[in-house]
């Protein structure tokens, strides 16, 4: 989820809207493609893949697996694809499995899948589909990959992150819980589930054993009776769907099918998707396989129904196309007026934010750009390079340019009815009073006009779901006066934060404030006495325990001028089991830090946890000794030796930064800072003496190394290449950075 609305104080707070910046995907970032080599231990591996495949195995084979340098043994390998995979081609898709055997992960990740882009000439619609569904859902990080057996180039392959336990950690901040993909029917779809062809979210009766197992796979266990009330509710008491089911969420995920034309996806299909059951007891919708978003895949419906659609089709497909009872799906939320309206204002921000914009094109341009290289020297690619080429604008056997499609669709939808509805205005949103302290109860107002009904949807943890109250224009809610168009409504304030948005609407439209809610929100920071300050989820030179281990670490800090007892709070990375470590007697001294090793091993003296924090990203949360939550943060995939930590303090907002470790947080690094550039090259690296660095452009530059506290060491003027001097420097870990903007990490040695 992304908090867009952040500005702490303690106990006041401020309301500014932030601007966050996109945080680095590490192994997922396409703009640098990872060279991964494989190496079989059964010289005849291909035969074995393909008669896996051929009996529909989940078995894998082993393998050695080199990633960008770094060697793995025993991993596990396997094919995987459905029109994908051919026994007859060289290139197909592969899923591994890092942790087979042992214990290992890259970057945190250990279950790692290729696609092997095989109906795509562009080789960009399966990042750029992830990229876009990133910013309005938890979705999968995508990048590239070349992939050699042997040294022998396979190909280029696009790599997408699994949904998986660190997914969900990432994003729902728990693991472990009711879990399904949906799946199609290896036959015959069994007597009594359906009374037509299989269709995808309906409610197949009380069988769990011969229905919902077929067309739900289980990643958790024996939950099949979750899913079959996951869909008695969802097809037959839609007033209790919003208790079962995160709605909102499924309106953003139809919404994004409908509007890029992705349509192997339940909206046609059976499969091609995830439903988890969160720590709100919700299930939440998660897209998966979007490799033929933009049109590839033409057919929509399924069965006798089943339509192949041409490209003009495509072009003007109708926002409500499938609205029948044959597609439970869209049909049973498209069902109540006000998700309608919902879902049209969720399409609208879509294709503003990424069509209309022209945003969609420039970045696939860039993403051509990053593989240009790779794809010229893909022996096994199923296009030419010029059809690669073209494929962004122009029709490819039978793939419609990409252009082509969204171009025509946007002046499509735009034309609509639904889109040409005048919705609802917000603005001006404000808290009454400014202060707020813990234990109150405050007014949310906002400028609305054009509406006849708004709600305020509220929460006071990132786990639960909103709630929401009618917001009025009467003048009995601190809203000013009756009819002036200033909508307000009451809540409480308690100990926690306060998430927010907005909603308005009047008999034909919608409107969202911010656009992207639920997924983005507004803020009201409470910041109390101890709070979580710094934490390394990745940490590889920068500070070692008293055995001399690099292990993780998160830093506490009191706020407060007087020493708190620690005794009994407890710590966590897992909203599931908040109380997995407790503190013994413990304090912290009055504007103190505490440092706990987060490296699940407990039998070290000091404080260490049972837990390790992820790097892929997850969650901490500090508990009391009541067992209330004192502080929380999420995160995303984090950078090898840099932290995450406030900015001012103790009680500013969350960024990426140089390391202090027990000693005040410095100003925080942007992303962008601290980003592997090609752009910049610096080598030997490590280096004993001298480093070459090579600046690919005409400009003068400003060269300076840090060490991992902050400390400027040298400051040098530059052009395009210099050779530096760092044999006065210390064995370690340095940063390098260029004009302020970019770094690079430099690690001395003798």
């Amino acid at each position: 989820m992304r908090n867009i609305l952040i500005f702490t104080t303690v106990i006041l707070i401020s309301v500014i809207l932030f601007q966050k910046t996109s945080k680095a995907q590490g192994f997922y970032d396409p703009a640098t493609v990872s060279n991964i080599n494989i190496h079989f231990y059964d010289s005849n591996w291909d035969h074995i893949l393909d008669s896996l495949m051929s009996v529909d195995s989940d078995d894998r084979i082993l393998a050695d697996l080199t990633i960008n340098g770094v060697t793995y043994d025993s991993c596990g390998v396997r094919y995987k694809g459905n029109s994908s995979y051919s026994s007859s081609q060289v290139k197909n898709p592969l899923n591994i499995k890092l942790n087979y055997l042992k214990d290992q992960d890259y970057e945190g990740y250990y279950t790692l899948k290729f696609s092997n882009v095989f109906k795509d000439p562009s080789f960009v619609r399966e990042v750029l589909a992830y990229e876009i569904a990133n910013k309005y859902m938890p979705a999968s990080k995508a990048g590239y990959a070349n992939i050699y057996v042997d040294g022998v180039k396979i190909g280029l392959y696009t790599n997408v992150q699994a949904v998986n336990d660190i997914f969900t950690s990432e994003h729902y901040y728990s693991e472990d819980r009711p879990f399904f993909e949906g799946t199609d029917s290896d036959g015959p779809p069994p007597m009594g589930c359906f009374s037509g062809p299989p269709v995808a979210w309906s409610y197949m009766g009380t069988d769990t054993t011969n229905c919902y197992s077929v067309f739900y796979d289980s990643k958790s266990g024996d939950h099949y009776q979750y899913i079959l009330n996951l869909m008695d509710t969802f097809n037959n008491y839609s007033s209790q769907m919003e208790y079962i089911y995160n709605v909102d969420r499924h309106l953003w995920s139809m919404a994004y099918d409908i509007a890029f034309v992705n349509l192997d996806a339940p909206i046609s299909m059976t499969h091609n998707f995830y439903v988890y059951y969160d720590l709100a007891n919700r299930f939440n919708y998660i897209k998966w396989d979007m490799n033929e978003c933009f049109g590839v895949f033409k057919q929509l419906g399924s069965g006798p129904s089943a339509t192949q659609l041409t490209t003009t089709d495509m072009q003007q497909l109708d926002p409500f196309t499938n609205n029948t009872t044959d597609c439970p799906v869209l049909y049973n939320v498209w069902q109540t007026p006000r998700w309608a309206k919902m879902y049209i204002a969720h399409m609208k921000t879509l294709m503003s934010e990424n069509i209309a914009s022209g945003w969609y094109m420039a970045r696939a341009t860039e993403l051509q750009t990053y593989i240009d290289t790779a794809v010229q020297n893909d022996p096994n690619k199923f296009f030419t390079y010029a059809q690669f080429s073209s494929n962004l604008n122009s029709t490819v056997d039978q793939s419609v340019g990409i252009s082509e499609l969204m171009s025509a669709r946007n002046t499509y939808l735009n034309s609509t009815t639904y889109f040409q509805y005048t919705a609802p205005t917000i603005s001006g949103i404000a808290i009454n009073p400014t202060t707020v302290s813990p234990n109150f109860t405050i007014t949310i107002t906002a400028n609305i006009t054009n509406a006849n009904y708004a709600y305020l949807g509220y929460r006071y943890s990132l786990f639960d779901r909103f709630e929401k109250i009618e917001m009025f224009d009467d003048g009995a809610h601190n809203d000013g006066a009756s009819g002036d168009g200033v909508y307000g409504a009451d809540i409480d304030v308690y100990n926690s934060d306060v998430q927010y948005y907005i909603y308005a609407e009047n008999n034909d439209a919608g409107m969202f404030s911010p656009e992207r809610a639920e997924y983005e929100y507004y803020t009201i920071t409470l910041t109390g006495d101890v709070v979580i300050n710094e934490f390394m989820a990745s940490n590889s030179t920068i500070a070692m325990d008293q055995n001399g281990e690099y292990d993780d670490w998160v830093e506490l800090y009191n706020n407060s001028s007087s020493p708190v007892s620690l005794n009994d709070y407890y710590l966590s990375d897992d909203m599931g089991d908040p109380y997995k470590f407790q503190f013994p007697d413990t304090s912290i001294a009055a504007n103190g830090y505490l440092i706990i090793w987060t490296d699940d091993d407990t039998l070290q003296s000091g404080l260490h946890t049972g837990f390790k924090l992820s790097a892929a990203g997850e969650v901490v949360v500090l508990s009391d000794a009541s067992k209330n939550t004192v502080d929380m943060v999420s995160f995303s995939v984090q950078t090898t030796d840099i932290s995450h930590g406030r900015y001012p303090n103790g009680t500013g907002p969350f960024m990426d930064m140089l390391p202090t470790f027990s000693a005040e947080n410095m100003t925080g690094l942007s992303v962008e800072d601290i980003l592997e550039t090609s752009d910049v090259q610096v080598y030997p690296n490590p280096a004993s003496q001298n480093v070459n660095i090579v600046i690919h452009d005409n400009d003068e530059h400003i060269v300076q190394v840090f060490s991992i506290d902050g400390k400027m060491l040298i400051s040098q003027s530059m052009n395009q290449e210099m050779q530096l001097d760092i044999s006065m420097l210390d064995n370690g870990l340095y940063l390098i950075l260029i004009d302020q903007m970019i770094s690079k990490k430099l690690i001395k040695t003798n």
